[in-house]
């Protein structure tokens, strides 16, 4: 006998099932201020990853090579190549599986096996990792500045806004 939990999963992935099988293409209303965060997360991880890049002191960046003392890194090209990568690249992709529903073959074995669609999952994931990381920033470099407090309320917005039940119900897969 299923329980009452496994009971409202099937529901909500049926119901989430049923609107794209009648072709309905609304989405969530949660879902678009979700996507103006991620745009700005992605926006500033393409144009502070290059900016890493243009010049490794980081001064186009008003950050100061003090900061990287305490880490395992003395310039800030290696940040600088894989902020595009996960904030700029990954966000952007996961923006717009959100939008478009985008399944390409590989993500579709993963969507069955994960009960919701991959770039829902992979909002959530680089949600964490950034709260992860501005924590650790916080733990590690003296100076602080209001960026950090900013992608602390993107990060929170990655997590918690695909995990309301409109959201949830319209991602699940099955």
């Amino acid at each position: 006998m299923r329980t009452a939990h496994e009971l409202g999963a099937t529901t909500a992935q049926s119901i989430g099932a049923e609107r794209r099988a009648a072709g309905n293409t609304r989405r969530p209303r949660a879902l678009w201020p979700l996507i103006v965060a991620m745009g700005f997360l992605s926006l500033g991880g393409f144009t502070g990853g290059i900016s890493m890049i243009a010049d490794e002191t980081g001064a186009g960046l008003q950050a100061k090579l003090s900061w990287l003392e305490h880490t395992p890194v003395h310039d800030f090209l290696l940040p600088g190549k894989s902020v595009p990568g996960v904030y700029g690249v990954a966000v952007l992709a996961c923006m717009i599986g959100l939008i478009r529903r985008v399944m390409p073959g590989p993500l579709r074995m993963l969507d069955v096996r994960i009960g919701h669609h991959w770039a829902w999952v992979g909002t959530i994931a680089i949600g964490a990792i950034l709260e992860l990381w501005i924590v650790y920033e916080f733990l590690i470099f003296s100076d602080r500045i209001w960026l950090q407090p900013v992608l602390m309320v993107v990060g929170l917005v990655m997590i918690a806004v695909p995990l309301l039940p409109s959201m949830r119900r319209d991602y699940a897969t099955g």
